[in-house]
């Protein structure tokens, strides 16, 4: 029986993993070809968060296309960023869809998120310009944690000065709050000593009663 060699066995691994790389590549090949009834669209942004071309374009989370190119636009002296989209022909996106920059995870690929939007809605025609819903940047989103921050310190600074300034009507408070927990407990300890008490004591409340009467 002829014995294969470790050369040819190295040799057959080498040839099935180019021809499985062929294939992937060919099959990635086909799926990026335009199709004849490809259209695009144009979305407005004012902050792309740092997308770029080829990234994916996604309808209610299914990939239907890829941007095409990212440039600046300057009219009306603003300063704005237009996406053109290529979509396959058979993605319709309707007039109140959303369309935003998304991220696949915490630091991942940017990539299109267009929401499915509302049942009756009417499609956009090819080559429309959309509106895109703007993220916040990341310095802006700092920027407002850090007022935030610094509003709940003056309340805070606000709440110490105020215990401060009444630490001794606060102390004063907390020792009356003291004495008559005391004391209850004191006369409640004493009268289930001595439950006779309250009897006697209802008796001299009557006998000082009929004599303010007789004072009378």
């Amino acid at each position: 029986m002829l014995k294969i060699n470790n050369e040819i066995k190295t040799g057959v691994v080498v040839v099935a993993a180019a021809l499985v790389f062929l294939y992937i590549f060919t099959a990635m090949g086909a799926g990026g070809k335009k199709g004849p009834n490809d259209y695009k669209l144009n979305v407005v942004f004012n902050y792309v968060s740092g997308l770029e071309d080829k990234s994916p374009v996604k309808l209610a989370g299914v990939e239907v296309g890829e941007v095409e190119k990212v440039v600046h636009s300057y009219a009306d002296d603003q300063t704005k960023v237009i996406v053109t989209l290529n979509l396959r022909g058979d993605a319709k996106i309707r007039e109140d869809s959303k369309i935003k920059i998304s991220t696949t995870g915490l630091i991942g690929e940017k990539y299109i998120e267009i929401t499915g939007g509302t049942k009756g809605s009417p499609f956009v025609a090819k080559g429309s310009t959309l509106e895109g819903v703007d993220l916040f940047e990341m310095d802006e989103l700092i920027g407002r944690l850090d007022s935030a921050m610094q509003d709940l310190q003056k309340l805070m600074g606000h709440a110490d000065d105020l215990l401060v300034d009444n630490k001794d009507d606060i102390r004063a408070t907390i020792m009356n709050l003291k004495d008559s927990s005391e004391n209850l407990k004191e006369f409640s300890d004493d009268v289930k000593r001595n439950p006779w008490k309250l009897l006697m004591k209802g008796k001299d409340a009557k006998k000082d009663d009929v004599v303010k009467d007789k004072r009378k």
